[in-house]
């Protein structure tokens, strides 16, 4: 049958939906992870800590100061040792720029990005790195640290320090249930990786160097454990909160008093270490009760 005329078999449409608009959700507070999607010009402050000098146990040639911020710890190394070359490595375009004034020559990349040769570097030319507060934000330090293994020369002093995950208060944290990353310190939200004196050692042996040196740094808080606990008798008992903890000896209570370590190395072939260095690199890790998934 016909539709009359006029008009058509297909019911008549709906009006177009009004579009709604979607209220975009912003937090409620500055948290510290919005350091990740806005990062400051800045983060660190740029003090250089005096005892790198006295940590270098040979006169620098032809330095790199990788994570270099501002270049002041270059420029400590340039007052001291005139003749000495000094580069810098700083990702940061805006702390590379200061750094520009005070160093031979600085690079805004990633270490791992960097192509070496494209700057006129040969392998072997560089005697001395600092890495001051850089592995822990690295995803694969130990790529880093092989990579610079095969770049430096034979007799090379690397300093580096890293947070110390076993510090006493990040424990007593731990025990309470908290872990708040922060803007900076020993969980800076920008850390990937995390180190224990022993898991360090194992890093370093492990990508090909040895020890030469070590020191660490204390706040004031762990400077208040150290004092009341470093003439023994040990093993002796440290209060916290949440726990008490057994320390065994004064490098026990140092391993859990350190905000930073402080480590210098230097390559070294496997035929070379003692046979407790070359446990750092054959020997299994201890056992763990942490979830391994079965392994």
């Amino acid at each position: 049958m016909d539709a009359p005329s006029g008009e058509t078999g297909a019911a008549p449409s709906a009006p177009p939906a009004k579009a709604r608009k979607l209220d975009l959700f912003e937090p409620r507070h500055a948290y510290e992870w919005g350091i990740l999607r806005n990062p400051p010009p800045q983060i660190y402050g740029d003090a250089p800590d005096p005892r790198i000098l006295e940590l270098l146990p040979m006169k620098p040639s032809f330095a790199l100061d990788i994570g270099c911020n501002t270049g002041s710890r270059g420029y400590a190394i340039k007052q001291h040792f005139p003749d000495c070359q000094v580069w810098g490595v700083e990702p940061n375009p805006n702390t590379a720029e200061i750094a520009r004034g005070r160093l031979d020559r600085v690079i805004s990349e990633l270490i791992d990005d960097i192509d070496w040769a494209a700057f006129g570097v040969a392998p072997g030319a560089i005697d001395t790195v600092l890495l001051f507060d850089v592995l822990e934000h690295i995803y694969d330090p130990w790529s880093t640290l092989l990579r610079l293994r095969n770049l430096v020369s034979a007799n090379a002093q690397l300093v580096l320090s890293v947070p110390n995950v076993r510090n006493v208060f990040l424990i007593e944290d731990l025990l309470r249930g908290i872990w708040r990353y922060r803007p900076a310190g020993l969980l800076d939200i920008t850390h990937i990786r995390f180190f224990t004196q022993d898991e360090l050692m194992r890093l370093i042996y492990q990508t090909g160097f040895r020890l030469l040196g070590q020191a660490i740094s204390l706040d004031e808080a762990c400077k208040a454990i150290m004092k009341r606990h470093q003439d023994g008798p040990f093993p002796q008992q440290v209060e916290i909160d949440s726990a008490t903890i057994t320390v065994h000896s004064h490098a026990d209570l140092e391993s859990l008093c350190a905000v930073q370590n402080i480590r210098v190395i230097t390559p070294a072939r496997y035929e070379e270490l003692s046979a407790d260095e070359k446990a750092w690199v054959d020997a299994p890790h201890p056992a763990t009760r942490a979830y391994a998934g079965g392994l």
